[in-house]
């Protein structure tokens, strides 16, 4: 496999300089960009308008990259090179047909994960990678969002994340442990020996709203990070995979 999370410099720096340490987006978008040769043909999975877009990454200008979204806002992504509307679990494309699969954001949305993952080894060449980054369940905040109503998921999302409504769906967190997540892509077909799955930790944002809960998010953060007898609980998943 490619370069992993342990070798990037997550723990370099003090915990209180958080500013100085590469946040987990940024971490899946480097080890994305190492996945990916000149040329390569990559498809985009629920990509949507673009607001998360594979084209961030450096090195893609030479690649072309297919937009699939089973919303029609698909049609106004200015980042990808082609745009389908479609779903992940009947992918309109014959098999064999990309080098490379991105999905952020995605799997925590799949109701049926397993049925996407198979879809996918099947569209990608013999060799083709696949990178996702999604939530842990295991996290307060993957919790708090598998757990809670959708009304409070939706209000929430509006009111202190400051989300459009077009840019909220609703979730399951079906695939989002690590231990769940490899367990489906091997189901999936793509080699374990050949599949990673890391997780990383955030800056608590997300609790910003709140004095008292933003400290206790920075403790749990300090925490995480400090001791891998914790990993399991860290924010973020991230796997890469490749099919043989």
């Amino acid at each position: 496999m490619t370069q992993s999370v342990q070798d990037l410099p997550i723990e370099t720096e003090p915990v209180n300089c958080p500013s100085s340490r590469p946040r987990p987006e940024e971490i899946f978008e480097q080890l994305f960009s190492n996945l990916v040769h000149p040329g390569d043909s990559i498809l985009d999975a629920g990509c949507s308008n673009g607001r998360f877009a594979a084209e961030r990454c450096s090195g893609l200008s030479r690649c072309r990259i297919t937009g699939l979204d089973l919303l029609e806002t698909v049609g106004q992504n200015p980042s990808v090179d082609f745009r389908v509307c479609g779903n992940v679990n009947q992918l309109p494309f014959s098999a064999n047909s990309f080098d490379v699969i991105y999905a952020r954001w995605l799997v925590e949305h799949l109701e049926n994960p397993e049925v996407a993952l198979r879809e996918f080894h099947r569209v990608l060449k013999p060799g083709g990678r696949l990178a996702l980054f999604t939530t842990n369940l295991l996290h307060y905040y993957g919790g708090a969002a598998k757990f809670t109503p959708n009304w409070f998921h939706l209000w929430f999302n509006r009111r202190v994340r400051g989300f459009k409504e077009d840019d909220i769906f609703p979730t399951y967190y079906r695939a989002n442990t690590r231990w769940r997540l490899q367990k489906l892509l091997s189901s999936a077909g793509f080699r374990r020996a050949d599949t990673e799955v890391t997780l990383a930790e955030g800056a608590p944002t997300v609790l910003a709203f709140n004095s008292l809960l933003h400290r206790v998010g920075m403790a749990y953060e300090y925490l995480v990070k400090r001791f891998d007898v914790l990993s399991a609980f860290r924010m973020n998943l991230i796997a890469m995979a490749r099919k043989e």
